[in-house]
């Protein structure tokens, strides 16, 4: 283990590879650690029986020419355009877009925004288009009413995370990106280390002095005065030294997710890539055919 780095970066996840990269690509010498035995956070692919499937549906939302541009980049021809975007069921069928891209057809009553979810969205489209079309998704996803969801959530998911006419995607699975950009943090200089888990963070006279990362059941100094977190901040907040206050590392309340995989005897469900399901008595809320990502993900 190096003794020290430019930069420290905990957490090799999308957020950490791409600090990593961005730092050894200017010159810098990051080292990026991560407690998990792969790189990719939650975006990995895993491989089992001839199929390949992603922990999840992960989209890269690339809605500009510089983030494709840095997609083709890392991944060159290794890239696919996917040409459907992401299906809703309405009323018993599958429409094109998801609830939260489906608009009212004629006049509509805009309600005041008030922060939350459901003042946005009705302030935009009328909040009986949005009980009657959006609401049961957010809410089933969320867990929570609209009017207890931030503003600032359905925001990011309207304006960045749309992808209204399809949307581009790694053939090997989202894992290959990941290990893409951590292969290219290593050839620039930087380093990626994983199974190597933070436990603190020294910031003695208020500034970050070193990280200690237990490797082996051995804890490893690394001097440095910069710092990347990639984690959850409360996760972060609770590793420091000398502790945070309490009232600055409060617990989130988080959701259990179960991701379920069938294997079916025939080539396809539907052409969908990815299919929202708002109804409540429904024990998913969406699905997805890794196939109609990548021929790769599965066998013929």
């Amino acid at each position: 283990m190096p003794q020290s780095a430019d930069a420290v970066i905990v957490g090799a996840g999308p957020s950490g590879l791409g600090a990593g990269l961005a730092m050894a690509r200017a010159g810098a010498r990051p080292m990026v650690v991560d407690a998990g035995p792969v790189v990719g956070g939650l975006c990995v692919t895993r491989r089992r029986g001839g199929f390949g499937y992603d922990v999840g549906g992960h989209i890269p939302f690339v809605n500009d020419e510089a983030r494709l541009d840095y997609l083709r980049d890392l991944l060159a021809d290794r890239l696919r355009w996917i040409d459907r975007p992401v299906a809703c069921v309405r009323g018993g069928d599958l429409v094109r877009g998801r609830y939260l891209d489906q608009r009212p057809d004629g006049p509509i009553e805009r309600a005041a925004e008030d922060g939350s979810a459901a003042g946005e969205l009705g302030a935009r489209f009328g909040l009986d288009f949005v009980d009657d079309v959006q609401r049961a998704y957010l809410e089933k996803v969320d867990g929570l009413p609209l009017e207890r969801i931030a503003a600032e959530r359905v925001r990011r998911l309207l304006l960045e995370q749309a992808a209204p006419d399809g949307f581009w995607f790694p053939l090997g699975g989202i894992g290959e990106l990941m290990d893409t950009m951590a292969q290219e943090i290593v050839a620039a200089g930087g380093e990626v280390i994983v199974d190597a888990p933070a436990r603190r963070i020294d910031l003695s006279s208020g500034r970050v002095h070193a990280v200690d990362v237990s490797v082996d059941g051995e804890s490893h100094r690394i001097d440095t005065s910069d710092l990347v977190l990639a984690i959850p901040a409360g996760l972060a907040a609770r590793m420091a030294e000398p502790a945070a206050p309490e009232r600055v590392t409060p617990r989130v309340e988080m959701r259990a997710v179960a991701i379920v995989y069938l294997a079916l005897p025939r080539s396809r469900v539907t052409p969908e890539p990815w299919i929202q399901v708002d109804d409540p008595h429904t024990p998913f809320s969406r699905a997805f055919e890794p196939i109609n990502w990548s021929r790769e993900m599965a066998p013929e």
